[in-house]
């Protein structure tokens, strides 16, 4: 993972990015930076230099010159890095151009307290073939604290994979972690979640995650966890754990990747 794209917004969220982007080259020594702003009037127009006839110059030469003054800012040197002003064929050609390029790492930054929908990371996360990593304004840029989500499927020992290899043997604290629920299955039969069905399904997540931490990992002392998913979206747990458990890094495989 030695070449990355960092994808800029033209927001205030773009220093904090670059920042943090700066300290993982730190433990990861990049070999290829590449800062890429992707213009979306290009989808509501082809040329949409027209809808800013009083500048200058060209809207991209704009923008690629307030990106280079961004990473001035945050102590960037110019030759560490290219910039990418994606201005033409859309979204498709956009992850086209990332999944047959030799960059291996996608950084978004997603916002939590500065103002942002967030659906250009989130739409092209889906279509992206790299690893990714989403960070907020309150993101520590260390590995501390590092938590795995598995499913016990083959894409969690490819996630297993990753964090054996990248995630430096420093990491203080490494945790497997994994939601588990009550199977349907039962309920034509039960119409509520007994105590003791949520109890028994937990004791085999246990095992099962112990199974596997034991089999694949290369820490088979770490801290192993499972939560009850009481109806709530996966997401939804494993962030509140991350948040209350002052996770620094969460790990999570992509299905169909």
């Amino acid at each position: 993972m030695k070449n990355v794209i960092v994808f800029m917004d033209m927001s205030k969220m773009d220093e904090i990015v670059l920042k943090q982007v700066k300290q993982l080259e730190k433990v990861w020594g990049f070999d290829k930076i590449c800062l890429a702003h992707y213009i979306e009037l290009q989808e509501l127009t082809e040329d949409f230099s027209s809808q800013f006839p009083d500048l200058d110059k060209p809207l991209e030469e704009i923008l690629e010159e307030e990106i280079i003054e961004k990473a001035t800012q945050v102590g960037w040197d110019a030759e560490n890095y290219t910039v990418k002003i994606h201005n033409k064929g859309g979204k498709d050609d956009l992850t086209h151009w990332v999944n047959t390029s030799d960059y291996n790492l996608c950084v978004f930054g997603k916002k939590v307290i500065n103002p942002g929908s967030g659906i250009f990371a989130s739409k092209i996360a889906r279509l992206i073939d790299k690893s990714i990593l989403f960070t907020t304004e309150t993101s520590r840029p260390n590995f501390d604290n590092v938590m795995l989500c598995i499913d016990f499927s083959a894409y969690s020992k490819k996630a297993v994979k990753f964090l054996n290899h990248f995630i430096p043997d420093s990491a203080s604290n490494f945790s497997l972690f994994h939601v588990y629920k009550v199977p349907a299955i039962y309920f034509p039969f039960v119409k509520q979640k007994s105590d003791k069905l949520v109890e028994e399904e937990r004791k085999k997540a246990e095992k099962a995650l112990d199974h596997f931490r034991e089999k694949y990992t290369k820490q088979p002392k770490s801290n192993a966890w499972v939560a009850y998913n009481d109806d709530q979206p996966s997401d939804k747990v494993i962030y509140n754990y991350a948040r209350t458990h002052h996770v620094d890094l969460i790990v999570v495989a992509i299905k169909g990747k």
